[in-house]
């Protein structure tokens, strides 16, 4: 696996050694520094294009799937008014939950006391 360095290959270990430690020091952290859309050429503004319209239509399809789930009826949802059901069955639910509410006040009035 491995060789013994001779004189007769000396040189060449040393060649691969030195272009190894160029190749290192030359290496960068930024992430887009060799990136095609880097620089202010023209593939640059075609890439920042291509992402804003990738990016544009990432949030129609979540804007889309938010409308059509906030929108189905029989879904109660927090905070909305209106949803599903009749006048009735509306007023019904809300007056068990003021139910829930006022036992809740008095089960608190009962702690302070």
């Amino acid at each position: 696996m491995f060789r013994i360095i001779t004189s007769s290959n000396k040189v060449l270990a040393q060649h691969v050694t030195r272009s190894t430690l160029n190749f290192v020091r030359t290496s960068t952290t930024d992430p887009e520094a060799g990136s095609i859309g880097a620089g202010p050429s023209a593939f640059g503004k075609k890439e920042k294009a291509e992402e804003t319209r990738w990016a544009k239509r990432q949030e129609a399809e979540q804007a889309a799937k938010y409308r059509a789930t906030r929108n189905k009826p029989g879904q109660e949802q927090p905070g909305a008014k209106n949803v599903g059901g009749s006048p009735q069955q509306r007023i019904a639910a809300l007056e068990a939950k003021k139910q829930k509410i006022d036992q809740e006040i008095a089960e608190l009035k009962r702690q302070l006391d």
